[in-house]
């Protein structure tokens, strides 16, 4: 018999190869999108934090370094009040909002028990995001922020590629849910309306600032709507993913069902009513009618309403297994960030108070409130996510570890340290005031204060590392595990 040396037999035998994989532009695997976000989160995290201690260095040791391009009269300028909005907006929309939208990219499946639709859309989402607040971050230092607080002063156009990035991941969010949200699990309702309140703030401080472009904004107007959207986005964003996250992780961590699905919906419904009206309290001037603003600490106060509801049940949920609250897993973490969003709650509800707030306004009263929120309630609920959803991503057996140990106790107490120190610093500052003390003696009377700061952000930031190596450890060093993919819709207690 001849042979054509010509032909190639593997040519007339093509089944004998396996097919090539297409691989797309965009990845498209199961929780791939989930698993970059929680990869970008953590990056976020030791930069944030990073930041952190940098701002407070700067306040007890004041430092400038400025230099022009040459263009448009526009330089880099770098300072304390640039670095202390670089290290909020870092926080805020690099590490807590990149959490909450891996959060997002995890839970939806598992919860309704379909596959993510568009996962190559949430990738993109991704990048979109991340990009536009890493250009928003470098922004700060060449752009004046005028009366912008720390989280509206990116400019418009960052502001639109943010808020595309949150329309196409809240996009895929309904697209996966569908319409079983409208009778699935309570932490599908949070996250929706979260999703939906992120991409309105986001639009709306890019059209004011768009507006303020084109016809030029009464400036107390442009301050006051500031004010609004960065309240906002702490109790209709960051607040109700907290809680949607909290009512996933627990009653799987603990492996019992929510005890009450009737208390989680009354804690919604509370929430629902009361934060919107509450983002109104930082809303303070004299043209601002008298029965607003009432209305807005009224119901700063009855924000705690929900974290009760919310800590009520979950304690119910974990009764008999009390033992996993003395670990250093998700139950041990989301133990902590309740405690720090009750706290925080009711310091901000004290606060609320008129008496109150005309002693402690304009002081570091606020700022020490906020890192118990931020650093405190938000970042320990996304630390315990990540922490459970970890494993999962990456397919790996990976459980107790000394960097858990480590994130655990720096954080808690890093961020315990740095609010108490800063709570305390407005206090004595408020008391400075009323005693008339001059500018100087009030310095010399903070630096305790701001040092103690100082050490605590550090501890945090020592977190933050920490969280990055177990990370890295997960991945290189975890066993090989098997992925299940959710069959079934999950309830109160649902897939894994």
């Amino acid at each position: 018999m001849t042979v054509n040396p010509r032909v190639n037999p593997k040519k007339l035998r093509p089944y004998d190869e396996p097919p090539k994989r297409r691989r797309g532009l965009l990845p498209s695997a199961p929780d791939g999108a989930a698993t970059w976000f929680i990869v970008a989160a953590v990056a976020w995290f030791v930069m944030a934090t990073g930041l952190g201690v940098l701002a407070a260095d700067l306040r007890f040791m004041p430092f400038e370094l400025s230099f022009p391009f040459g263009v448009f009269d526009l330089g880099f300028t770098l300072n304390g009040a640039r670095v202390e909005q670089a290290f909020t907006n870092a926080l805020v929309y690099g590490w807590l909002s990149n959490a909450g939208f891996a959060a997002v990219a995890f839970m939806t499946p598992r919860l309704v028990g379909r596959r993510q639709a568009g996962e190559s859309s949430a990738f993109f989402a991704l990048l979109v995001w991340n990009l536009s607040v890493l250009g928003g971050i470098a922004s700060l230092y060449v752009f004046d922020p005028g009366l912008h607080s720390a989280l509206t002063a990116f400019p418009w156009l960052i502001d639109g590629g943010m808020a595309l990035g949150a329309l196409i991941m809240t996009g895929v969010f309904f697209a996966t849910a569908g319409t079983a949200i409208l009778s699935g699990y309570v932490s599908l309702w949070f996250m929706g309306i979260g999703l939906l309140s992120i991409v309105g703030l986001l639009g709306l401080n890019a059209g004011l600032d768009l507006l303020d472009f084109v016809t030029d904004v009464q400036p107390l107007a442009l301050a006051l709507g500031s004010l609004f959207i960065e309240r906002a986005t702490a109790l209709l964003w960051l607040l109700p993913m907290a809680y949607a996250t909290l009512l996933y992780v627990v009653p799987r961590t603990v492996d019992r069902p929510l005890e009450s699905s009737g208390v989680a919906v009354l804690a919604w419904f509370a929430w629902f009513v009361t934060a919107p009206i509450a983002s109104l309290s930082n809303v303070v001037d004299t043209s601002i009618p008298f029965f607003v603003t009432s209305m807005a600490s009224a119901a700063t106060m009855l924000l705690l309403l929900p974290v009760a509801l919310v800590i009520a049940n979950l304690v119910q949920t974990a009764r008999g297994r009390w033992t996993l609250l003395f670990g250093t897993g998700p139950a041990a973490l989301a133990a902590v960030a309740l405690a720090f969003l009750l706290g925080a709650s009711m310091i901000d509800a004290a606060g609320a108070l008129r008496s109150v707030r005309a002693w402690i306004g304009d002081t570091d009263w606020a700022a020490g409130v906020s890192i118990w929120m931020l650093l405190g309630a938000f970042t320990m609920a996304a630390v315990a996510f990540v922490e459970h959803a970890l494993p999962r991503v990456l397919r790996r057996d990976w459980g107790r570890n000394p960097f858990s140990v480590v994130q655990l106790w720096t954080i808690f107490a890093g961020t315990t340290i740095a609010g108490i120190a800063l709570i305390g610093a407005g206090m004595a500052e408020g008391s400075f005031r009323a005693q008339g003390a001059d500018a100087d003696a009030i310095a010399a009377g903070l630096l305790g204060y701001q040092l103690v700061a100082f050490a605590g952000i550090g501890l945090v930031a020592l977190g933050a590392l920490a969280a990055l190596g177990n990370l890295f450890m997960a991945y290189t060093t975890g066993e090989p595990a098997d992925y299940v993919v959710p069959a079934k819709p999950a309830t109160a207690l649902g897939g894994r």
